[in-house]
């Protein structure tokens, strides 16, 4: 299997920033693989994207340079063992509430002994230099990154951080904030000091630390404080913000066309 650059990044120390997509549209899954993102998350679990749709998407992202990581819909061991066999490079699990969650969804990403991954990479194969350099290499180069987002798993981050396997863990900023009694007012104090507990006792451990970021700025300053995976965006954010810096600029040009009335004409 060809090396996974996350990881490779992660290794290091280096922070990764990714891009989200949602959109199931091929030419707009090669345009943000061709932007030069460490990664895209292909997001299974909010976008109506099935497993027809994202061997499209994929095989549209495959002459990229990004890794491609899949939001399962579920900590489900089918979930992500299809995935998996369509050439992902990681899986971000959502939920993860427990160690034994934890388990599960690492034993789901690998093949005995290290866990019980069934066999059948149909185009995981293809892409990664055939059956034998994938089966050999493919436990080692997966990522399997748990999402952290209720109170019950923040109680349980120790042993979740302790599971063999757990590449990193992922905060789920909105559906922390609601488990904690604040709705999806992830910028509520509590909840930002949450957070921040998770970063730290991530950051004591030795484990990657992703947030959910929805802009530059806000990776900016989680990976001052020892983020090493955050999101910029999302292509549907893009397209709206795009929208609607176009549509200000054109006010503005229609502002500057229309001629003033002229105070001396009586």
């Amino acid at each position: 299997m060809k090396a996974n650059r996350v990881l490779e990044h992660l290794s290091r120390g280096e922070p990764v920033i990714g891009c989200v997509l949602t959109i199931t549209d091929e030419f707009v899954a090669e345009l943000i693989g061709r932007a030069g993102f460490d990664f895209v998350l292909i997001d299974m679990q909010h976008a109506p994207i099935g497993l027809e749709t994202l061997q499209r998407l994929m095989i549209a992202l495959h002459p990229t340079d990004s890794t491609v990581l899949i939001r399962t819909t579920w900590n489900d061991t089918a979930a992500i063992n299809q995935v998996l066999d369509l050439g992902a490079e990681g899986v971000i699990v959502p939920l993860v509430n427990t160690a034994d969650d934890a388990r599960r969804a690492v034993a789901a990403a690998k093949y005995p002994p290290d866990g019980h991954r069934s066999w059948g990479p149909r185009r995981a194969v293809r892409l990664h230099e055939g059956a034998d350099r994938y089966g050999r290499s493919a436990n080692a180069n997966i990522l399997v990154l748990p999402q952290i987002e209720t109170e019950e798993a923040v109680a349980n981050l120790d042993e979740i951080l302790s599971v063999p396997g757990v590449s990193g863990i992922m905060i789920g900023p909105a559906d922390l904030a609601n488990s904690l009694g604040y709705g999806h007012d992830r910028n509520n104090s509590d909840v930002r000091n949450v957070m921040e507990t998770v970063l730290e006792r991530c950051l004591a451990r030795g484990v990657p630390f992703g947030h959910f970021t929805n802009s530059i700025e806000l990776s900016r300053q989680w990976i001052e404080r020892g983020a090493l995976i955050t999101t910029c965006g999302g292509d549907v954010g893009f397209v709206a913000d795009a929208i609607a810096q176009s549509l200000e600029d054109i006010s503005a040009l229609r502002r500057g066309l229309v001629r003033q009335p002229n105070s001396d004409v009586r």
